[in-house]
């Protein structure tokens, strides 16, 4: 559990630190230096363990779609952190359990019950009040969001189909590889760069560090406990993501936002808790 709240403060932490340099650098010149430095680190684990790099697991179809998926995601959301309050994007964010259920539903034929459904629904409801759609409140930048959102979902989703074959680290290293193509034509969109200073260097130095240690402190989280209680603690990202963004951008989420979050949040973990009281009976 410690693990997990540790990881999400990592992951709070990338997110404020894509958002400063964003605010220099395109958003894709920000997006190809981490990942390049994403795949380097996953790269010398692959090959620390004796993995096999170059191999037609890269084109397994349900690889690329996590890898799509992946660069949908990446290319979303750092957008949206560019664009909108990180405790925004954040609050949104907190919609991926929701999201992960109901694609699961769909496209797995998973059983959900009626007060999952009801979960999920609810939860959908906060995500509205956080976007507020409507010509005066909404922005493209929640757009950016949702739809990284629903990225990421199809990524958790697709990393359940992926053969077993395929390694963490691995699977990790391809979706941090393709990344780096995408970040390269995002930025020849995008305006001329700002000269690099060393500020900058540390800040994409910061990034890279964090995900990656945000990213295999949860996989650990994730592996050694037990997920009925770890999965909840995702949630701490959003408090994370609110402190930073009060004291780096002084951001102060509206009376909506909140009250989306605290209903995103609380569907959430019910859904959460709802599965693991299901998976015990089940065993027993």
């Amino acid at each position: 559990m410690t693990l997990m709240v540790l990881g999400m403060a990592c992951f709070a932490s990338a997110d404020a630190l894509i958002k400063m340099a964003s605010q220099s650098l395109p958003s894709g010149v920000v997006l190809t230096v981490m990942a390049l430095g994403g795949s380097t680190l996953f790269l010398a684990i692959c090959l620390y363990q004796g993995t096999r790099v170059v191999s037609p697991l890269f084109f397994h179809p349900i690889v690329m779609l996590r890898n799509l998926a992946e660069v949908g995601a990446a290319i979303c959301l750092f957008l949206a952190f560019a664009w909108s309050p990180l405790s925004t994007v954040s609050a949104i964010m907190q919609a991926l359990p929701l999201v992960l259920t109901l694609t699961a539903a769909v496209l797995l034929k998973e059983r959900v019950g009626p007060r999952r459904w009801t979960a999920v629904l609810l939860g959908l409801v906060g995500v509205l009040i956080i976007i507020r759609p409507t010509p005066d409140t909404f922005e493209l930048a929640t757009l950016m969001a949702l739809a990284g959102t629903v990225s990421l979902a199809l990524r958790d989703l697709t990393s359940r189909l992926a053969p077993s074959e395929a390694s963490t680290p691995l699977l990790s290293f391809y979706a941090f590889f393709a990344l780096i193509p995408a970040g390269i034509v995002m930025a020849l969109f995008e305006e001329e760069p700002s000269p690099w200073t060393w500020p900058l260097v540390t800040m994409h130095a910061g990034i890279i560090l964090f995900a990656f240690t945000g990213y295999y402190l949860v996989t650990i989280a994730m592996r050694v406990g037990e997920v009925s209680a770890v999965s909840p603690l995702r949630y701490t990202r959003l408090p994370f993501a609110a402190l930073l963004g009060f004291f780096i951008f002084s951001e102060i989420p509206d009376l909506w936002t909140t009250l989306g979050s605290v209903l995103v949040i609380g569907s959430g973990l019910y859904v959460m808790l709802r599965e693991a009281q299901l998976k015990r009976r089940a065993a027993a």
